[in-house]
């Protein structure tokens, strides 16, 4: 089977012979085969778009959550001058020193 151009060639120059009598389907049939393979590419990129579009989505939607887990570190963490705990010693233990050990 000829390819739509040629059959545009075929049709701009037809030569002695002619146009054969069924030439104007074979041109449909051919140009309607040439736009479903170009449809078919054209859907498979949007596809392959659309599939990049929600993998960058979700790496974002990643990378907000572990900004926030980061904050909440950030947050929990002591400030730098405050004692990191209170453990103060309770009743006796604080009279301490080294006296109370061998009490």
């Amino acid at each position: 089977m000829a390819t739509f151009e040629e059959l545009m060639e075929q049709f701009r120059n037809p030569g002695e012979t002619g146009l054969p009598e069924n030439f104007a389907e074979e041109l449909q049939t051919t140009y309607a085969e040439d736009l479903s393979v170009r449809d078919a590419a054209v859907a498979a990129r949007d596809q392959e778009i659309a599939d990049r579009d929600a993998a960058i989505a979700a790496r974002d939607a990643e990378n907000v959550r572990l900004k926030a887990v980061n904050y909440d570190l950030l947050v929990a963490a002591p400030k730098a001058g405050n004692p990191a705990n209170d453990n103060k010693p309770d009743g006796d233990a604080a009279q301490g020193g080294i006296d109370s050990l061998f009490e």
